[in-house]
This record gives structure tokens, sequence and C-alpha cells, in this order.
């Protein structure tokens, strides 16, 4: 895609782009009505886009790819995604939208397994290809919502690998706490996470106007008119109301989780080291929200409640991954099978040897 330039024209933004016919260079400049430059850049994405579609230019793949993951400007989830437009471009980048489908998409999973296994020694797991089609699908459809192509197929993913049933104990939680010190700003995002149950984006996005030490709240969303998956407003406890109370003199920028003065894209390398350090084994940032989960079950919460702590979508989805975690969880169904519970002569009806019977 074309990169489009943002300058000032007689004290007004305007945004300009070189269109390209034949083999001269072409300047198309029109003015804007933004006050800011952020906001020249969003307006300025727009006309060029408006302009794009009217002059009757196609759209590939890699332009609207680039059109998605600039929409994310700012916001944790951009790092992720310009991470998997550089590996998704060089396959599907000249693609016409309108070609991708199931068959291509097998012809990239086939050529993506044998790079990483040239690469690696080793194959490539279900979940990250998952999520490389996840990304096409999502460029593809949000496209499709601003009207740049005609409506996509419907790609088929790899299966989803059977997810990781780990969480930390209470001593695990204490080491790891205890290996982020050398590094503050992640010891803050640990702790965060930890009391809030909120996921590694919410949590890299909180800004200090959605911590509200009077009311002592925290407000993971966003745009509070927006659903956000995951992300609710939550109660601050004693020892996120401490941490952050100590934390945010220290602060240069809005953001909660900072690092020399400005936000974070992504703590997974930092993260990491600090896992190594604690001597702990398949611990990842969403570990920390699944822990933070089960203490909560396991300590008799109602999983309605944790439901609306987790900002679940559905309690559904609470019961299917958590209910077995709850104290008494199926005790009632598990008694009413007891046939012999009452009585007291359980041994002489089910009597227990290790001898043979005679034949």
């Amino acid at each position: 895609m074309h990169d489009i330039f943002i300058g000032k024209l007689k004290g007004r933004y305007v945004v300009y782009w070189f269109r390209v016919p034949s083999d001269r260079k072409t300047r198309v400049r029109k003015r804007l009505k933004a006050k800011t430059r952020d906001e020249a850049r969003a307006e300025g994405q727009r006309v060029y886009e408006a302009d794009r579609i009217l002059c009757g230019q196609k759209y590939l793949f890699e332009d609207i790819a680039e059109i998605y993951v600039e929409s994310l400007r700012g916001l944790a989830s951009e790092y992720n995604a310009r991470s998997t437009f550089k590996i998704v471009k060089p396959f599907f980048g000249k693609f016409d939208p309108t070609q991708i489908n199931d068959d291509l998409v097998y012809e990239y999973l086939e050529e993506r397994r044998t790079a990483f296994w040239e690469k690696r020694g080793k194959e490539i797991s279900n979940g990250t290809l998952n999520g490389d089609i996840v990304f096409i699908q999502t460029a593809l459809n949000k496209a499709y919502g601003k009207n740049l192509i005609e409506k996509p197929q419907k790609l088929k993913r790899p299966s989803k690998p059977v997810p990781r049933d780990r969480w930390l104990t209470t001593e695990e939680i204490e080491k790891l706490v205890d290996a982020c010190k050398p590094e503050p700003h992640l010891q803050v995002a640990l702790v965060v996470m930890l009391t809030t149950a909120g996921r590694i984006g919410s949590v890299l996005e909180l800004e200090w106007k959605r911590v509200d030490f009077e009311a002592r709240t925290i407000d993971l969303r966003v745009d509070p008119k927006r659903p956000a998956k995951g992300r609710a407003i939550v109660p601050m406890n004693n020892t996120a109301f401490e941490v952050l109370s100590r934390w945010k003199p220290m602060c240069d920028s809005k953001y909660v989780v900072e690092y020399r003065g400005g936000p974070i894209g992504t703590i997974r390398t930092s993260f990491d080291s600090a896992v190594t350090r604690a001597g702990l084994e398949d611990v990842t940032p969403h570990t920390i929200r699944h822990t933070a989960a089960v203490h909560m079950v396991a300590a008799g919460c109602s999983l309605f409640r944790v439901s609306q702590y987790l900002g679940h979508s559905s309690i559904n989805v609470t019961e299917k991954v958590y209910a077995r975690f709850a104290p008494g969880h199926l005790q009632e169904e598990a008694d009413a099978v007891d046939f012999f519970g009452k009585r007291k002569d359980i041994l002489e009806v089910i009597p227990l040897s290790r001898r043979r019977p005679k034949t």
C-alpha cells in the first residue's frame, strides 16, 4: 500500500500520497478537517481509502492487512499483529483478497510447516498456525466491513491445541514476583495481572485515568461503549492499591505499565526471563489470568461473580473451564450414587482382600 503523508498547508492539515499511473508519479493532496496530527492521520487514511475506491483501484491482501494493522496503532495487540503480518505477507501479499480460499490456505500451511522445520528442527504448533489464519480472516473481514473488498470466504483453520491446564500455586507466585524485582515495570504488570485477572493486552493498555484510587477500582476497558474480550471494572484489593500508589509517582507517562516514560508493546521476553529465574516451567502471561481465576473459584467464590470479574460474555464459559475447581463441585451428584454410604457393615458387603477366591 502507498504511504500517506501528513503535512500542513496555510495552517491546515493535509494528506498527500503518490498515485502511479504508468511510469509517471502524480501527487494527490487533500485538505483535512482534523485539528491534531493524530486526528489527521486517521482522517487521511479514510480519505485515501475513499479515493482509491472512487478511482476503481483494487486492493491487494497486503493493502488491507496493512490497513488493519494500522487500525491497531497504540494498542498492545499491534505488536503481535505486525509480527504475524511480516510472516504471512510474502505468501499472501500480492493476492487479490477474493482469491484467498481454503486451497490457498492449505498451500500456505504446508509451506509454513516445511520452512519452520528446516529452520527450527521441530514441528510448528497448530496454535501458531491457527493464529496466522485468524489474522488473515480478521484482516479480510475488516476490509469487507469498510466496503473495500467483496465478501471474503470463511477460511478453515487448523484445530486448536488443547488448552494448557497450568496455574501457579501461592509459593510459585511468590517466586515469580521475586524474580521480577530487577525490572520494576514487569513486577507491576504481574501484580496488576494477578489482582485483576486481566489479559496481558488490557493490562499493557491500562491508563492511570482508569485507575480510581478513591473508589478503589480499575477499569480495564479501553472504550466503555465497545465490548472487549475479557475486560471489566474490578475492585482494587489492598495489594494492588499499595503497589500502584507507590508506583504512580515514579511514572512519566499516562500508562500504568511503562518503561522509560513510554508504553510497552510486549513483555514476553522479560517475562520469560523472569520465569526462568524463578525456576518455573510452562508459564506464559495468560497463565497468570488462569491462576487468578482458579484461586478465586477454589476459595469458594461463586462462578457467576467470577465470570463478571473475568469479563466473560457468558457464565457458560466460566463454568466450562473453572467449575471443577470449586469446593464440593459435583459432590451432591457423587452422594446420589453412594449406594452403600449409610451402611455401617460396608466391609461385609464389599470385602477387600488381596487373596484370590478358591476355584
